[in-house]
């Protein structure tokens, strides 16, 4: 089997599917203090499919809105530009790029699945006192590697998961046995062709494999969405198969603090805005 370097795995992301403008540009802006806020909502308003996705979770229950939001406008008004832009990202990714059954991806599984660590994320940035937001999209992101790889090898997609089954391992250990590399790794690199924030690339690319060092340093993005992953797969949000549940890493666990009342807080909280905002997808 000819397998890929990640070098030429990273040339062929320009082959890719293709993000929306409105997402793209949704994305590129998280770290600016100046945004064309009138402009974006025009944008998001002409997309019908990313603007009716994103008004019917805004109308739900979760948010609590008193009468109809029934503009994009007035939902940025209502709900503020930030979850708006949560919305946006997130229905622009399930709809512009689904994953691929035929290749051992099921697409409502799968981004059932970034949408709970996205939503685990947040909830952890919340008891760290960190960016609520940059960590949703870290967690929304944290497997977009996976889908390069159905998109461009699926017959190593096909190797890997026939590994982790006879190995009897999670798929980050069987990719690196077949690839010597991973799908955060990947998908790091495609957050960096995106243009999207390096904060957020630096998470995506290192959330199986955290800073070691323990005590005495601050949480980072990393630590949140590899922890949201645990929480993640532990609430078996997906609905499909329950998949097996990756360690916490004991470095993560003791810098983000959690104890058994902030944890339950955490689950809670996860659960809620999953439940709240699973309708996005479809």
């Amino acid at each position: 089997m000819n397998v890929p370097s990640l070098d030429r795995i990273v040339g062929g992301l320009r082959a890719l599917p293709s993000l929306p403008t409105v997402v793209v540009d949704l994305l590129q802006t998280l770290n600016d203090e100046d945004v064309d806020i009138d402009r974006l909502a025009h944008g998001i308003g002409n997309d019908q499919a990313l603007a009716a996705r994103t008004l019917r979770v805004a109308n739900s229950p979760f948010y609590g809105v008193q009468g109809r939001i029934d503009s994009i406008a007035e939902a940025i008004t209502v709900l503020g530009f930030i979850n708006v832009r949560s919305l946006v990202a997130t229905a622009g990714l399930a709809t512009a790029w689904p994953a691929s059954a035929g290749a051992g991806i099921e697409a409502g599984n799968f981004w059932r699945h970034c949408l709970a660590v996205a939503c685990g994320a947040q909830a952890l940035a919340a008891h760290a006192g960190m960016r609520g937001e940059a960590l949703f999209l870290a967690g929304l992101l944290h497997d977009i590697g996976r889908l390069v790889l159905v998109a461009t090898h699926p017959d190593i997609v096909a190797e890997i998961t026939r590994r982790r089954d006879a190995d009897d391992c999670l798929l980050v250990e069987a990719e690196q046995a077949v690839l010597g590399f991973d799908h955060a790794q990947i998908g790091s690199e495609l957050c960096r062709h995106w243009r999207i924030p390096d904060s957020i690339a630096d998470a995506v690319a290192r959330h199986h494999c955290v800073n070691p060092v323990a005590p005495g340093t601050a949480a980072d993005m990393a630590d949140i969405v590899h922890l949201a992953d645990v929480i993640a797969h532990a609430l078996d949000l997906t609905g499909g198969p329950l998949a097996m549940v990756p360690t916490p890493q004991d470095a993560a666990w003791r810098r983000v603090g959690l104890d058994r009342e902030a944890l339950a807080a955490v689950l809670k909280r996860t659960e809620r805005q999953f439940d709240g905002m699973t309708n996005i997808l479809g």
